[in-house]
């Protein structure tokens, strides 16, 4: 899983540092974590577009 681990972004990121003991645990994230999961989402999109050419 990819995320931003900004304590001061709760958007973007999940709201708490990389060190923090929570951010391994995405139930206990205060932030949504949008770059992280749309990342994923483009990761995933240009994986399935390798396997088609």
């Amino acid at each position: 899983m990819l995320v931003e681990a900004s304590p001061r972004d709760r958007v973007w990121g999940i709201g708490l540092a990389a060190d923090d003991p929570a951010a391994g645990d995405p139930e206990r994230w205060p932030g949504l974590n949008l770059l992280g999961f749309a990342l994923m989402e483009a990761r995933e999109t240009l994986r399935e577009r390798e396997q088609i050419d």
